[in-house]
C-alpha cells in the first residue's frame, strides 16, 4: 500500500522540524508542488559557501559594457583624422632619393646671421670682401690655408702698379714682366696702408746680389717682410708700360744682408789673435816601474787661456791605477781628482775639465801607482786641449 503524500506548510521556519518515518522503513518520497521560500533565522551573520561542481571557465554574455574615463569617442577620431591628413598632405608620395623640386627644403631661421645660434666672429676679425654667411667664413678659412694667389698690375705714369694685404703672409717675389722705358719701380712695405717704407727686395735671379729697394730693369725680386701690405709703385716715369705681378708665401725663403753664393760678397771681417784650438803635449815617462812604485809627473799650469781640459794616458804590462792630480796653492799641494784602475797589458785615458783660477796657481800633474809585479813595459802621456 502507497504511503499518503506529505503536505508541508507554506513557510518553513526554525521551529517547524519534520521527520519522516515509515512503518515498514521503505524510502519515503516527497514531492512539492511549487517552490516554497525557506527563511533561516538562527544562523551567524557571515556564511562561506563552497561549490564543488562549477566549470573553470564561466562564459559571460552582455548586450552592452560602458566605455572606461577617456576612451577615444567618435568626435575625438574626427580630430585625429584631420590632423593625420594635413600631415600626410605635406609628405612626399613615396620614400627614397627625389630631386631638388620634389624634396622636402628646410630654411635656418631668418634672425640668423649664421647656421649656428649664437654664432659671432673672434674679436677684430672681420668677414672679407664678397663674403656672406657660412659660405664666406668658408672660403675665407681656405685662403688662409693656401697660398696667394698672383696679382697683376701695369701702369703707364707714376702710379702704383700692384698692392696686397700682407697680413697672412710672411713674403714672396715681385716678377718686373715689362721695365718700360727709363722707368723706376720701388719697393714699399706699410702697416696702416697710408704710412709707406723701403722694402728691400732681392734679385732672384743672381748668383750673389745685394738687397735694394728699387729696379729698373724686368726681373724677379724676393723680399721677406712682416708688414701688413706691400705693393710696387712706379716712382719714377718714362715711357712705356709697367707690368708686374707679384706671388706672396705663408713661408718665405729667410735672407738678409748679402747673399754669401759666390763671388766677391763678404760679411764683414773677423780678427783672431793668438792661438786657437790648440793642444799641448807631454811625454812624461818610458821607464818601467818596480813593483809598488809610484811615478809622479811634473805639475803644470794653466796659464794658457786656449785650453778647457788636461788629459792623462797610460799603458803597462802589468796592472797599476792611474791617477790626475790638481793643485791650487802653486804646487804645494796636490789632492787626486780622477783615477782609474788599468789591467795588465792594457791602456786608460782621463779627462779633467779645467777649473779653478786659470794661471800660474792652478796646477794639474799625472801620475801612477804601479801594482804588485814588476812593469817590463810603461808608457805615460799627457796634454792641455782645447775641446
Amino acid at each position: 500500500m502507497p504511503n499518503p503524500p506529505i503536505q508541508f506548510p507554506s513557510t518553513f521556519t526554525a521551529a517547524n522540524a519534520v521527520a519522516f518515518a515509515n512503518p515498514d522503513n521503505s524510502a519515503q518520497t516527497v514531492s512539492l508542488d511549487a517552490p516554497l521560500p525557506v527563511a533561516v533565522t538562527n544562523l551567524p551573520g557571515n556564511q562561506t559557501v563552497s561549490v564543488a561542481n562549477f566549470p573553470t571557465t564561466q562564459a559571460i554574455s552582455a548586450a552592452s559594457l560602458p566605455l572606461p574615463t577617456g576612451a577615444a569617442t567618435a568626435t575625438a577620431q574626427a580630430s585625429a583624422i584631420t590632423t593625420l591628413s594635413a600631415i600626410s598632405g605635406q609628405l612626399p608620395a613615396s620614400l627614397g632619393a627625389k630631386t631638388g623640386a620634389a624634396s622636402l627644403s628646410i630654411a635656418p631661421a631668418t634672425d640668423l646671421a649664421n647656421i649656428e645660434p649664437a654664432g659671432a666672429a673672434v674679436t677684430g676679425t672681420t668677414m672679407p670682401t664678397g663674403g656672406t654667411g657660412l659660405t664666406g667664413w668658408l672660403s675665407a678659412i681656405y685662403r688662409s690655408c693656401s697660398e696667394g694667389a698672383a696679382v697683376t698690375g701695369t701702369a703707364t705714369s707714376a702710379a702704383v702698379v700692384v698692392s696686397a694685404s700682407n697680413s697672412l703672409y710672411m713674403g714672396g717675389s715681385f716678377q718686373v714682366t715689362s721695365a718700360g722705358t727709363s722707368c723706376t719701380v720701388s719697393y714699399e712695405q706699410s702697416n696702416d696702408g697710408t704710412n709707406w717704407v723701403a722694402l728691400p727686395v732681392i734679385s732672384s735671379a743672381a748668383a750673389n746680389s745685394a738687397p735694394v729697394t728699387s729696379s729698373t730693369i724686368a726681373g724677379l725680386f724676393s723680399f721677406s717682410s712682416t708688414a701688413a701690405f706691400v705693393r710696387a709703385r712706379v716712382s719714377t716715369y718714362g715711357s712705356g708700360t709697367v707690368s708686374i705681378t707679384l706671388s706672396q708665401k705663408q713661408q718665405s725663403s729667410s735672407f738678409s744682408g748679402v747673399s754669401l753664393a759666390g763671388g766677391s760678397s763678404a760679411l764683414g771681417s773677423v780678427t783672431v789673435t793668438g792661438t786657437v784650438n790648440s793642444t799641448t803635449g807631454f811625454t812624461d815617462s818610458q821607464t818601467a816601474l818596480a813593483a809598488s812604485a809610484t811615478f809622479t809627473g811634473t805639475g803644470r799650469n794653466t796659464n794658457s787661456l786656449q785650453y778647457c781640459f788636461f788629459n792623462a794616458c797610460a799603458y803597462a804590462d802589468q796592472a797599476g791605477t792611474l791617477f790626475i792630480d790638481q793643485s791650487t796653492d802653486t804646487g804645494t799641494t796636490y789632492q787626486p781628482i780622477l783615477s782609474q784602475a788599468v789591467t795588465a797589458g792594457s791602456s786608460a785615458n782621463l779627462s779633467v775639465r779645467l777649473c779653478g783660477s786659470l794661471g800660474t796657481g792652478v796646477l794639474y800633474r799625472v801620475r801612477y801607482v804601479n801594482g804588485a809585479t814588476a812593469q817590463t813595459v810603461f808608457r805615460l802621456s799627457s796634454s792641455y786641449t782645447a775641446s
